[in-house]
């Protein structure tokens, strides 16, 4: 979470959506499926950009239909951010056939394997922001400028080393300390130790939550007594404490949580 991946799409979405017949970006379809006829919303909202007048949808099933029925012969552009389950692929884009030759399909998600088992032709992985991206991001933020100044030098590299690359975490911070004086800074990234920013924190918090109880379980293991652990060894552990750490270390890396470098298990400092 916090990646960039939305801001991401929308700039591909916007440099090529004129290359289409038909284009839409479907934004927060996770959230907006949880809710009340949500996909059906997201149905609707779909076949809006059609900006025929008569048309209505009272079923998924039907909207369905109409998508296919609609869209089968136009060359189209379809981002789907943010998607958690196949159940909202099937009824927003089941099937290439659906649309007409040279359509794309654009998905941003929070879950590798969801890629997968969607058999996706390719596949991104958003990198986070290298220390020098990471403070030009936050010095647009914190100065409304590219450039830090020079008495906030070294509070703006402490900020930027916590923040972790995650662009989501530099602009809430950068924004949250903008204007405020040096020594004001010194007590906040004292705080930020203690408790994250509560936009970053709920964001973060997303893929937490997705997970099963036995997933979370191995998660908080890991978070708080085996980062930087050989992963041989917390599986081991993990197994003896009566838990599946083999699937459950593998979904905890495809949704992003954790990291393997072949040795060892990773943790961003914001996911702790």
């Amino acid at each position: 979470g916090g990646m960039g991946k939305t801001t991401l799409a929308k700039l591909v979405f916007k440099k090529i959506h004129s290359q289409f017949d038909f284009s839409c970006f479907l934004e927060n379809v996770r959230e907006v499926s949880s809710e009340r006829d949500g996909l059906l919303c997201l149905q609707r909202k779909l076949l809006s950009h059609l900006k025929i007048s008569s048309l209505s949808i009272e079923s998924l099933d039907q909207g369905k239909e109409r998508i296919q029925n609609l869209l089968f012969n136009k060359k189209v552009l379809l981002v789907l951010d943010d998607l958690s389950s196949d159940i909202q692929l099937e009824y927003l884009a089941g099937k290439q056939e659906w649309f007409g030759p040279r359509s794309r399909v654009l998905i941003t998600t929070r879950d590798k394997h969801l890629l997968v088992s969607l058999g996706v032709c390719e596949t991104y992985d958003v990198q986070i922001l290298s220390r020098d991206e990471s403070l030009q991001l936050f010095c647009q933020k914190a100065f409304r400028r590219e450039k830090h100044e020079e008495a906030f030098i070294e509070l703006s590299k402490r900020v930027v080393q916590y923040a972790g690359g995650i662009p989501l975490a530099l602009k809430v911070l950068g924004s949250f300390l903008c204007g405020r004086k040096a020594s004001v800074w010194e007590d906040a990234l004292k705080m930020l130790q203690q408790d994250l920013q509560n936009d970053v924190y709920k964001t973060l918090k997303i893929s937490y939550d997705g997970l099963r109880d036995t997933e979370k379980a191995i998660f908080l293991d890991i978070a708080c007594f085996f980062k930087g652990s050989p992963k041989d060894h917390v599986t081991q552990i993990l197994k003896n404490c009566g838990h599946n750490p083999l699937i459950g270390i593998d979904v905890l890396i495809e949704k992003s949580l954790i990291t393997d470098d072949g040795w060892h298990l990773g943790m961003h400092d914001c996911s702790r």
